[in-house]
């Protein structure tokens, strides 16, 4: 599976690989991330996973690496978790089918083919968090 590529300016040796200078390379990161040394179980649905686990960044590269990532990273991962800890503070999520979803590549990136059917139920509200003025959550 190639993602973005790049041409190399010097031969590389790499392992076993001996690769000549013009030769195109691409990181596959979802193998990457598909790697059950880092992520145990990695096809399973487990957004909890990165609770007690931080990767380093050669580990999880959604937004690419080195000095071609992604300028704005910082700032999407800051506003996914704000806007989907609104979202969903008083819902318990779970996946509608047990079958894991098919990848297909979007541009440079990978989606599943039919988008993913998620069941959506309301928690308890004493088990819920409290969106403060602002945005933020508390607990």
């Amino acid at each position: 599976m190639t993602e973005v590529l790049r041409t190399l300016k010097q031969p590389l040796t790499l392992g076993e690989w001996h690769l000549p200078e013009g030769h195109s390379v691409a990181v596959a990161t979802a193998l990457i991330h598909a790697d059950p040394e880092l992520y145990p179980e990695p096809h399973a649905f487990r957004p909890d996973r990165f609770r007690s686990f931080q990767p380093r960044p050669w580990e999880y590269l959604p937004f690419g690496g080195g000095i071609r990532r992604c300028i704005g990273a910082a700032f999407a991962t800051h506003e996914m978790q704000q806007v989907l800890g609104v979202l969903l503070d008083g819902l318990d999520v779970t996946l509608a089918s047990p079958h894991p979803a098919t990848p297909v590549r979007r541009s440079i990136t990978m989606a599943p083919s039919e988008g993913v059917r998620a069941r959506c139920a309301l928690r308890a509200q004493a088990d819920r968090g409290t969106v403060a003025q602002g945005g933020g959550r508390e607990a």
